[in-house]
């Protein structure tokens, strides 16, 4: 009889089955399971904590001027499009923009239209916009059209699923920049719905316009993102053929001939004021935790508050260091508020589930949380164009003098994957009254999440809401503190 292992056969052993079945099933419950853990720790890691080496340094991503800078407010979204429209018809050597998200709907071809005319004249036009896949729509045959029409196109940071750590770093910058004497920054992308013209949801936004020499600053920022490492030439890339889809240049139809002339003669809602220190910091191009300098300046600011702090933000994703930062202000005695968005009020449900898996450690004294109850706000004589509407302003009062506008969030992606930019007015009570105001007419329309005698919770943060967007929710909210850095 031969012996077992020696070539010979052997009698079948059930428990040896049943032995690797139970292996096996204990490797896909707890197995999997620790690798998927261990896999998004490592991203979590690479994509936020890491460090490039000495920090960079460039003049143009902080620049503090005393100058006067005549600014203002631009709370209405159609204000905020006849602006840019009348901005860069007055245009006469260059025109900068650059977003990260550029739509193609009709407030995307009214801004196009009018910046080939531009180009046509003679003026320097340029274009930088993000390549995040999920919403990227400026593929490369409209930016071939838009060459072809003198307007000078590149995207920003083209990494695909193969660098899924660079691909989470991306220019969530928005700027608008003429003659580099004259510039807007703030929430608003290029899109019907950060205009009001949207019939199903619209966005309640908010962006600073501001003439004098931070200007041209915001533009040497510009000059250094468009030459970074990040960015690639349409051209570069493989070619769309046979794409299809709306001719950004293609003749006006009549609808948005009349929606051009109302919007020539439309008479925008703001008034200027002046800033006397007016600050702008960005992020310097490229991932690594080094070359955010937005969160730091915000955080100074933060740190600086003695009476109390007004917040807008469309999502409120707090990770411990964003409460431990909280709770210090608020062991000061200073009064924190914060405006965001319910499940009903906006579409990103993973943000509100993150915010209701941290309603327990954000039950803090002094600390108000309201969300947004999605309904139209008056806003000057023009009728609602949607029943649905969201926050979406990056903006704060620090102490009923200092404001603060620009693109950052809070979240951690703002924080620590994202380049950002604000736009800091100090000591300027005017400048802040005016945004407070528009902060508690927002805030009427919003109901108390925490902080307040009848603070409604989770209840509250879900009220209104349909129930795929409860469900999605649920669906997700074990996760959310799970992946909270890359929301």
């Amino acid at each position: 009889m031969a012996a077992r292992g020696s070539g010979g056969t052997s009698r079948w052993n059930p428990w040896r089955i049943v032995r690797w079945i139970g292996i096996v099933l204990l490797l896909l419950v707890v197995g999997v399971p620790l690798l998927f853990y261990a896999a998004f720790m490592g991203i979590q890691e690479a994509s936020e904590r890491q460090w490039l080496g000495q920090a960079p340094q460039h003049a143009a991503i902080d620049v503090r001027s005393r100058q006067p800078h005549p600014v203002a407010l631009l709370d209405v979204g159609f204000d905020s499009l006849a602006v840019r429209l009348r901005m860069i018809e007055e245009a006469r050597e260059s025109i900068e923009l650059e977003f990260f998200i550029y739509e193609l709907d009709e407030a995307s071809r009214l801004i196009t239209q009018a910046l080939a005319r531009k180009a046509a004249q003679g003026v320097k036009v340029r274009i930088l916009v993000d390549f995040a896949l999920p919403i990227f729509k400026l593929a490369p045959h409209y930016a071939r059209t838009l060459e072809a029409a003198g307007v000078q196109v590149r995207y920003y940071n083209t990494s695909g699923l193969a660098r899924f750590f660079a691909m989470q770093h991306r220019t969530h910058r928005k700027l608008l920049v003429v003659d580099r004497k004259e510039a807007v920054i703030g929430g608003r992308n290029i899109g019907n719905d950060y205009f009001d013209l949207s019939p199903h949801y619209n966005f309640l936004d908010s962006d600073l316009l501001i003439r004098g020499e931070i200007a041209s600053a915001i533009v040497d920022s510009f000059e250094l993102y468009w030459a970074s490492d990040w960015v690639t030439n349409p051209k570069d890339l493989a070619a769309d053929a046979g794409a299809a889809g709306l001719d950004l240049l293609a003749q006006p139809t009549a609808a948005e001939d009349a929606l051009r002339a109302e919007l020539k003669a439309h008479k925008p809602q703001h008034s200027f004021t002046t800033c006397n220190d007016t600050h702008f910091v960005t992020d310097y191009p490229g991932s690594g935790v080094e070359r955010r300098r937005v969160y730091t300046a915000i955080a100074q600011l933060v740190s600086e508050a003695r009476q109390r702090v007004i917040v807008e933000s469309p999502y409120l994703v707090l990770r411990d260091d964003g409460v431990g930062l909280l709770q210090s202000v608020l062991q000061r005695g200073v009064k924190l508020q914060f405006l965001t968005n319910t499940l009903h009020s906006t579409d990103a449900f993973y943000a509100v589930a993150s915010l209701s898996d941290s309603l327990d450690r954000l039950n803090l004294p002094n600390l108000e949380i309201w969300g947004y109850n999605g309904r139209p706000l008056k806003q000057g004589d023009r009728p609602p164009a949607s029943e649905r509407w969201g926050v979406h302003g990056k903006r704060a009062v620090f102490d009923d003098r200092t404001v603060v506008v620009g693109t950052y969030n809070m979240d951690p992606r703002s924080a620590n994957l994202n380049s950002e930019l604000i736009v800091i007015c100090r000591n300027n009570p005017t400048l802040a009254a005016t945004m407070t105001q528009s902060l508690q007419a927002r805030l009427k329309q919003s109901r108390p999440i925490t902080g307040t005698a009848n603070a409604g919770g989770y209840s509250a943060l879900i009220e209104g809401a349909d129930a795929d967007a409860i469900f999605q929710m649920r669906m997700v909210t074990p996760f959310a503190s799970f992946l909270d850095f890359l929301l």
